[in-house]
């Protein structure tokens, strides 16, 4: 952190959003720079911030935020401690707000808040609150808060393809096909090609038993191939053979043809489980060379927690092998945690899609056959919604989402009645 960036001086006022609810505020003057301190009277309603002066800043550059904060007796830190960057343009009206959300426990027993973001069009000025609310006898301390220019970062663009495959009940003609199809989306040179849940053995009518395979195995190796071949990430599922146990998998191979990770379907459909099919446990969550993606099959879907603690975790796009179409589900996904979902069904061609953060259909497989959609998605940029949450200005899903979650009433989701 430069010094020059550290900003203790710069008419740091408090607010509160009426006085009967006010905290206290506090200054405390050390050598080393101010620290600003708030703190609960007692009253569950205490709600209040220290607003820096507005700071000049440029149009749509890239600016890097900080702020560290002590707490002490603040019951969840969660819902009652947030920074935030208000954008305004020359006239000071409100453009654009973003909470700085990236948390870091440091090694004094500190927290630091910090996020790099891109100044909206027209931003003439920037201020940022430090906030404490709802928390009766809590004390927030702050100190070290930052605002630098940065430079521009390469876009983050990723291309991912979708693929169709209409099964047959022959494994040789499936695996064919899922070759055929590979080749197909080679020439869009994608970096990851999504497949349909279990193609290679689903629709083969044999007892489960005798359909299944081990990860590695003769699939894993064929597929992996194919994926050094093209030099692309795949992505597939597959009944997966270990022990006594037989796992809808999901299995991403790397662009060397190596496994690079698996996942176990962790909702199981009755019939599956009757089936004889064992339930997996964790989540689906890979580092790629082009960031963090999640994973869910088919009927994880219908679980909005899945999709969510994949955000929380940091996934940056969610991929949706299944056999089934639920449009409703996957563009609710997507538009609940601000990320893009690329969906491979097997229910007709539309029903292997790839939809933005806000919900909308990019696009999906046209070919009946067998076919694949391609297209780039960036992975850094940002989607905004007028009037969501922030007031009369442009808040993003993918933050807010995560910050505003009530999380000290959640306790009924780990019910297990």
């Amino acid at each position: 952190m430069k010094q020059g960036n550290i900003i203790h001086d710069i008419g740091w006022v408090s607010w509160t959003p009426r006085p009967e609810i006010s905290p206290d505020f506090h200054i405390i003057e050390l050598d080393i720079g101010n620290r600003l301190q708030i703190k609960g009277t007692g009253h569950s309603g205490s709600y209040g911030s220290w607003q820096s002066r507005l700071i000049q800043v440029a149009e749509k550059r890239k600016y890097e935020l900080g702020a560290e904060y002590e707490i002490k007796d603040v019951a969840n830190e969660q819902v009652s401690i947030y920074a935030i960057v208000t954008w305004f343009d020359e006239q000071g009206t409100l453009l654009q707000r973003d909470y700085i959300d990236h948390l870091t426990l440091l090694n004094d027993g500190w927290r630091r808040l910090s996020r790099t973001l891109d100044s909206p069009e027209q931003a003439a000025t920037a201020q940022i609150e430090l906030s404490f609310r709802w928390s009766a006898d809590g004390i927030v301390t702050w100190r070290n808060m930052t605002l630098a220019e940065c430079s521009k970062l390469d876009e983050r663009v990723v291309r991912v393809a979708t693929t169709y495959i209409k099964p047959t009940d022959d494994f040789t003609k499936n695996l064919a096909l899922m070759l055929e199809v590979l080749d197909k989306s080679g020439p869009y040179n994608p970096d990851i090609i999504c497949m349909t849940e279990t193609f290679y053995e689903g629709s083969i009518n044999l007892p489960l038993v005798d359909k299944c395979q081990s990860i590695p195995g003769p699939l894993t190796n064929e597929i992996g191939k194919k994926a050094a071949a093209l030099n692309s990430y795949i992505l597939f599922t597959m009944y997966e053979r270990d022990a006594e146990h037989i796992y809808n998998t999901a299995v991403l191979i790397g662009r060397d043809g190596g496994i690079a990770g698996k996942y176990r379907k962790m909702h199981l459909p009755l019939y599956e489980a009757e089936f004889g099919v064992m339930l997996g446990t964790g989540h689906g969550m890979f580092d790629t060379d082009f960031g963090r993606i999640g994973v869910m099959i088919c009927y994880d879907q219908e679980f909005p927690e899945s999709a969510r603690i994949l955000a929380l975790q940091g996934a940056e796009v969610i991929f949706i092998p299944t056999i089934g179409d639920e449009p409703l589900q996957t563009r609710a996904r997507a538009r609940d945690n601000g990320l893009h979902v690329v969906v491979s069904g097997c229910n007709g061609p539309v029903s292997s899609r790839i939809i933005d953060p806000m919900g909308d259909i990019i696009g999906h497989v046209a070919d009946e056959e067998t076919g694949a959609f391609t297209t780039e998605i960036r992975l850094d940029e940002r989607k905004y919604t007028y009037w969501l949450s922030v007031g009369a200005g442009n808040g993003e899903s993918r933050s807010l989402f995560k910050k505003e979650r009530r999380t000290d009433e959640y306790g009924t989701l780990l019910n297990t009645n």
